[in-house]
């Protein structure tokens, strides 16, 4: 018996700037796009959503499946869940908040993208892979470092050990593609007491192939030390010092061996195709 459904992704009404890349890599993977307002529950058909509000919220995704009540469910309706714990009121309310879609049927499954999170909340873990299409490297580099990361407090307590004009500021594009290529390093800090990843700002790095340095995550696959730089938040920001002191052949190297990795190896559309294929085709 076959059962191979055909991929959509279901893009909300409202935009998400955050999530600007996540679609870029959409488009680039040739992934079908639709408005969560064409989600037809009838179809054979995978729909992947993200982000996902609350239920009442704008009036989008729950209130338009349970308008389909009664309707024959023939699709396999999926939440690609990339928000942290911190904005759910911890990592408990989390699993909870996202598995209870599950159990009034509004989402037929739910994908996180890093490992102990998703141990920890039973949901399931989907690496968030990137494309050569993302991103080009640059050997001209005018800023120390770039973060591309709102500026909460724990996060200016690092960049505040550097010289301003020396970071490459958070902006959006156009202008963020020339940081990204003129940025030696890419640093990342959580924005939370949480130590995990943060899967979409990472496969935008690894595209142009940056050099990563981040605060430790309890799980970081599939990253590795040979492709990822870890360091403790104390003491974070003399490391990188230490790293921009350090020949930056060997940074580059690992950025690039980051790049291939995430955009060849876990590539976006190649790790949709498979988790879809593992959970939902049946050949």
């Amino acid at each position: 018996m076959s059962r191979r459904l055909t991929i959509t992704f279901a893009k909300p009404g409202h935009y998400y700037q955050s999530y600007s890349d996540f679609w870029t890599l959409v488009e680039l993977s040739g992934f079908d796009v639709c408005a969560i307002s064409e989600v037809d529950i009838s179809k054979p058909c995978v729909y992947i959503v993200t982000p996902i509000a609350g239920d009442s919220h704008s009036g989008e995704w729950g209130p338009h499946i349970a308008n389909q009540t009664g309707r024959i469910h023939n699709a396999h309706l999926v939440h690609w869940c990339l928000e942290r714990p911190s904005g759910s009121g911890g990592v408990g309310n989390y699993a909870f908040e996202n598995r209870k879609r599950i159990y009034v049927r509004t989402l037929d499954d739910i994908w996180v993208s890093d490992k102990a999170l998703a141990s920890e909340t039973m949901l399931r873990h989907v690496i968030l892979g990137s494309d050569y299409g993302l991103g080009e490297p640059c050997d001209t580099k005018l800023y120390d470092f770039c973060h591309m990361s709102y500026a909460v407090d724990r996060r200016l307590r690092v960049y505040d050990e550097f010289t301003k004009d020396r970071i490459g500021w958070n902006c959006w594009p156009p202008e963020r593609d020339q940081i990204l290529k003129h940025s030696k390093f890419a640093l990342n800090i959580h924005q939370d007491q949480f130590p995990f990843q943060e899967p979409l700002r990472f496969a935008l790095f690894a595209a142009y192939g940056l050099p990563i340095l981040t605060e430790e995550i309890r799980d970081a696959y599939p990253w590795n030390e040979s492709v990822m730089n870890f360091h403790s938040y104390a003491g974070i920001a003399g490391h990188l010092k230490g790293m921009l002191l350090n020949d930056y052949s060997r940074w580059r190297d690992m950025g690039m061996r980051a790049r291939d990795v995430m955009c060849k190896t876990y590539r976006f559309k190649d790790m949709v195709e498979k988790v879809v294929k593992e959970t939902v085709w049946m050949e």
